[in-house]
C-alpha cells in the first residue's frame, strides 16, 4: 500500500510541473535580505534579527511543511540546542543544560503572538498534542537564547520561544485537511481566513485528532510478574482545537482552546499496572491588543489577556480500602493581566521602552479524591487554593555609541503578593521584589561580522505544584539566573553565514534533594557552560542547508553532571526541490549525546544507586511535499525515524524491585509514518 501511495505522488509531481509555471522559491533570496526578517520577542518590539542582541533561531511555515513537523515539539527538536523529552504523557522542554525528565517547568517561556501560554498551576509548556494551536496555523516560530525577565518577569530564565500565527489573508479560502498516521492516528481540520475590502482579517480554525496508540513492553514490569510487561490499550490519545483571530487597523483580537485526553501506561503505583490510568488537560487563552501611534515619535501598545487551565487525573489502583479504588486528582488555574508599554523615539540614536504589567492569578487549585468502585467520592485528600498578583514596571533603552557600536540597557521590577489558603486562615506572603537587569552590546565588527556581548538576570517563582510540598519558610523564594553570552555571526558570502555563541549561566535558590539525606532543600547553586555554532547555506536552483551543533556542560547543587543533560547535540536539516521545483524533499538528522538517568533512591530519599549514562542516539526523518497546490490540493509523506533507530530516554520516575530489576529509561517510537492532505476549497 506504501509503495502505490508514493507512486501516486510522484506522478502528481509531475503532473504539477507540467501545469505550473515554475513557484517563486524563497530559499534562494541571499542572507542579506533574509536577515531583514523582523523578530518581536526580545524586546516586545520588531527589530532585525541581525540587531537582535541574542543569537535568535527562526523556524518559518515553509520549513514546517518541509521537514514535516507536526507539533511544536518537532520545530523544537529541529532548532539550534533545544531537546525534548517524552514520558508518554507529556513533552518536555530542554535547552542550556536544563531538562529533567518530568520536570514541568522547563525554564524556557512559550508566547502566542506575544502572550504568555504557561499555566499558572506547573509554568508548563505545552508543546505536544496538548499545545494551543495546529502547526498549519503558524507562520513562523522564533526562539531567543538567553534570559527574558526584563521583558516577561517570571520564568522566562533559560530563553523565549515566540510563535508568530498566521492571517486569514495568508489562507484566502476554506482549507479542508486531513492526515492518516501510524499507530492508528488520524486527524481533520476546518480553517476559514479571509480578509475584507473594509480591512478586516479573520481566521477561523477547529481540528481533531486521535490515536489509538501502541502496545507497550516493559522488561522491567515482566521481571516482576505484572501482565508479561504489556501495557494494552494504555497508549490512546484524542484533542480538539479551536482558534480565532480578527484584525482591523491597530486593534486585534484572538482566542484559543484545546481539549485533550492521553492514556498513560505507566502506573503511579507499581501494582497498578496496566490498570486505566488517562488524564485530560484543556487550555485556554484569550487576548486583545491596541496598537496606536500618539504624536510621531510614541507609540502605544496595550494587552489584555486571560487564561485559563485545568486537568483531572483518573487511574485505578489494586487498593485494600474500597473507598480508594480509583484517584482522581485535579487542578484548576486561571488568570488575567494587563500590560500597557509605551515606545519613545523622540531623542535622535534612542529607542525607549517603558510600561507596567499587572497580573492576577486569581485561582489556583490542586485537589485530590478517593473514589469507589461505583465511582462515587469517598475521600478528600487535600484541596491546596493559593493565589498570586504581580505589579511590574520596565523600561529599555537601545543607543547608539557610535556608528558601529550599539547598547541596549533593560531593567524590571517585579512585585509578587501570594496568599497561602492550604491553612486557616489564610496566609499572605509579600516577598521581597525582584530587579532583573539587561546589559548588551551589539558591534557591526566589519560589514559582514557582528559580534553581540549580553549579561542579564532573570528569577522564577514557585509554582503551586512545588509549593505544596514546601516547608513554610521557604514557601516563595525565588530561583535566580545570571546569564553571560557572547555571540559571533559572520556572512562568509551572500549565502553563507556562520553562527556561534558561547554562554555560561549561574542558577541560584535551586530546589533539590539531597543525595545523602533525602532532605528537600532550596538553596541549591548550578551552572552550565556551553558551545553553539550553527551554518546556513542557499544554493542557486532552491536547496537549502542548515547545520548546528552544540556542546554543555552543567552541574546540579552536589557537582553531578545534571539528569538529561545531552553533552552534545547535532543537527542538519536539508531540503531541496524536485521535479522542476513542483516536489520538495526534506531531509533531518539530529543526534542527541550522552545523558544521565535519575538516580535511584530509599523511601527515605536517600540514593542508593547513581544515576547511569545512556548512550547518544540518532535519528533520521524524510518529507516529500508539494511545492506548490495542484487545483488547491496539496499533500505531504513523512517517515520519521526512517532508520528504525531504538533509543531509549531517561524515565521521569525510577522504580526498583529490590532484586536488580530497574525501570529507569522509556523506549521511544521506532519507525512510523504519516500521509498529510489540503485542498483549498472557495478560494
Amino acid at each position: 500500500m506504501r509503495l502505490p501511495i508514493t507512486c501516486l505522488l510522484a506522478l502528481s509531481c509531475l503532473a504539477q510541473a507540467r501545469a505550473e509555471g515554475p513557484p517563486l522559491d524563497l530559499t534562494s533570496i541571499p542572507f542579506e535580505k533574509l536577515t531583514q526578517t523582523e523578530v518581536i520577542t526580545a524586546s516586545k518590539l520588531a527589530k532585525q534579527v541581525s540587531d537582535s542582541p541574542s543569537a535568535v533561531s527562526i523556524v518559518t511555515a515553509d520549513d514546517i511543511r518541509a521537514y514535516g513537523y507536526r507539533t511544536l515539539a518537532d520545530v523544537v527538536n529541529g532548532m539550534r540546542g533545544l531537546y525534548t523529552t517524552y514520558d508518554r504523557r507529556y513533552e518536555y522542554l530542554g535547552g542550556r543544560g536544563f531538562g529533567a525528565p518530568g520536570d514541568y517547568t522547563g525554564r524556557i517561556m512559550v508566547l502566542i503572538d506575544g502572550t504568555a501560554t504557561q499555566d499558572n498551576i506547573y509554568n508548563q509548556a505545552y508543546i505536544d498534542n496538548s499545545g494551543l494551536l495546529d502547526l498549519e496555523l503558524i507562520e513562523r516560530v522564533e526562539y531567543v537564547p538567553g534570559t527574558g525577565s526584563v521583558s516577561y518577569g517570571n520564568n522566562a530564565l533559560l530563553g523565549i520561544i515566540n510563535i508568530i500565527t498566521k492571517r486569514g489573508a495568508d489562507f484566502d479560502a476554506v482549507q479542508l485537511a486531513g492526515e492518516l498516521s501510524s499507530y492508528g492516528g488520524r486527524k481533520s481540520r476546518l480553517t476559514l481566513g479571509h480578509r475584507f475590502e473594509n480591512g478586516v482579517d479573520l481566521l477561523l480554525s477547529a481540528s481533531g485528532l486521535h490515536s489509538d496508540g501502541q502496545t507497550h513492553y516493559f522488561p522491567y514490569f515482566d521481571a516482576i510478574g505484572l501482565h508479561g510487561g504489556r501495557a494494552v490499550g494504555q497508549d490512546f490519545e484524542s484533542n480538539r482545537r479551536l482558534f480565532a483571530k480578527l484584525e482591523f487597523e491597530g486593534f486585534s483580537l484572538q482566542a484559543a482552546h484545546v481539549s485533550r485526553t492521553k492514556a498513560s501506561p505507566t502506573p503511579r503505583r507499581q501494582n497498578a499496572f496496566n490498570l486505566p490510568y488517562y488524564l485530560v488537560d484543556e487550555s485556554t487563552s484569550v487576548s486583545a491588543k491596541v496598537d496606536f501611534n500618539i504624536g510621531r515619535d510614541l507609540k502605544s501598545v496595550s494587552r489584555l489577556y486571560l487564561g485559563r487551565y485545568e486537568d483531572r487525573t483518573f487511574r485505578q489502583y489494586v487498593a485494600i480500602d474500597p473507598d480508594e479504588q480509583f484517584r482522581r486528582n485535579q487542578t484548576l488555574g486561571q488568570w488575567w493581566g494587563l500590560d500597557q508599554k509605551f515606545a519613545l523615539t523622540r531623542y535622535e540614536g534612542h529607542t525607549l521602552v517603558f510600561g507596567a504589567e499587572y497580573r492576577d492569578d486569581f485561582r489556583q487549585r490542586i485537589s485530590s479524591v478517593g473514589l469507589d468502585d461505583h465511582y462515587v467520592e469517598r475521600i478528600e485528600y487535600d484541596r491546596l487554593p493559593y493565589t498570586n498578583k504581580t505589579y511590574s514596571l520596565y523600561a529599555t533603552d537601545e543607543f547608539a555609541v557610535s556608528k558601529a557600536l550599539t547598547a541596549n540597557l533593560g531593567v524590571r521590577y517585579d512585585k509578587p503578593h501570594a496568599v497561602d489558603c492550604s491553612v486557616a486562615p489564610c496566609i499572605t506572603y509579600a516577598s521581597k521584589p525582584a530587579f532583573s537587569p539587561r546589559l548588551a552590546f551589539t558591534l557591526a565588527a566589519g560589514p559582514d561580522t557582528t559580534l553581540k556581548a549580553s549579561y542579564s538576570r532573570a528569577f522564577r517563582l514557585p509554582n503551586p505544584n512545588e509549593i505544596s510540598a514546601s516547608t513554610q519558610s521557604d514557601l516563595y523564594r525565588p530561583e535566580r539566573v545570571g546569564a553571560a553570552e557572547l555571540v559571533l555571526e559572520q556572512d562568509w558570502s551572500p549565502t553563507l553565514r556562520f553562527t556561534g555563541s558561547i554562554y555560561d549561566y549561574r542558577l541560584g535558590n535551586q530546589r533539590y534533594q539531597a543525595s545523602a539525606s533525602g532532605a528537600e532543600l532550596h538553596d541549591g547553586r548550578s551552572r552550565t557552560r556551553g558551545l553553539e555554532i550553527q551554518l546556513d547555506q542557499l544554493w542557486e536552483g532552491g536547496i537549502k542547508l542548515r547545520a548546528s551543533a552544540a556542546w554543555q556542560a552543567a552541574r546540579d547543587p552536589e557537582g553531578k553532571q545534571l539528569v538529561n543533560s545531552p553533552r552534545s547535540m547535532a543537527k542538519l536539516n536539508l531540503s531541496a526541490p524536485l521535479w522542476e521545483r513542483s516536489c520538495r524533499l526534506g531531509l533531518e538528522a539530529q543526534y542527541l549525546g550522552r545523558r544521565i538517568t535519575q538516580e535511584l533512591r530509599d523511601d527515605d530519599g536517600i540514593v542508593t544507586r547513581e544515576g547511569r549514562p545512556l548512550a547518544g542516539a540518532g535519528l533520521l526523518n524524510l518529507t516529500l511535499s508539494s511545492a506548490q497546490g495542484w487545483r488547491g490540493l496539496n499533500w505531504s509523506i513523512g517517515i520519521k525515524n526512517a532508520l528504525n533507530q531504538r533509543y531509549e530516554v531517561p524515565a521521569s520516575t525510577v522504580r526498583s524491585d529490590g532484586n536488580g530489576a530497574v525501570l529507569d529509561t522509556m523506549a521511544m517510537d521506532g519507525r512510523h509514518f504519516f500521509v498529510q492532505l489540503s485542498w483549498d476549497a472557495w478560494r
